[in-house]
């Protein structure tokens, strides 16, 4: 994978993450989709899942979740018992289930918890949800 700029004049951040397979020996992909800002303002938009569901195919029973709230606005995800949770605070600040939150902060979330998310300002999130237990698959089978 590579990162790269496409603009001389503004900066750049990314985020990156790594979700392990639920199978070993699968072949690698690359796969691309842009969203519109109205596809995720006040709303989740699914950008990636289980092969079927919305967003970029994972290998995985995960799903990754983005939101751009409005002020004032609330989202609400529920985790069921063995899922968990991260949820990050991409831009703007707000406030997760009673605890202030704002640009960089982050919360694990261990299910069963019904976790609501509300913005004090413009707000760009993402949550990533997942199982809590696994297998272990290739190079991590000895690292977790």
């Amino acid at each position: 994978h590579s990162e790269r700029n496409g603009s001389d004049e503004e900066g750049m951040r990314f985020i990156q993450f790594w979700i392990l397979p639920s199978d070993a020996g699968l072949e690698s992909s690359v796969q691309q989709r842009q969203y519109g800002i109205e596809e995720r303002t006040d709303r989740w938009l699914q950008i990636m899942g289980p092969e079927g569901e919305d967003g970029l195919d994972l290998s995985q029973d995960a799903r990754v979740l983005v939101g751009r709230l409005s002020p004032d606005a609330t989202l609400s995800q529920s985790f069921s018992d063995g899922r968990g949770g991260y949820v990050y605070v991409i831009d703007g600040a707000g406030v997760f289930d009673e605890e202030k939150v704002a640009t960089g902060d982050a919360a694990k979330v261990f299910g069963p918890h019904h976790l609501t998310v509300a913005a004090v300002e413009l707000t760009e999130l993402i949550l990533v949800d997942v199982p809590l237990e696994f297998r272990p698959v290739g190079v991590w089978v000895d690292r977790v």
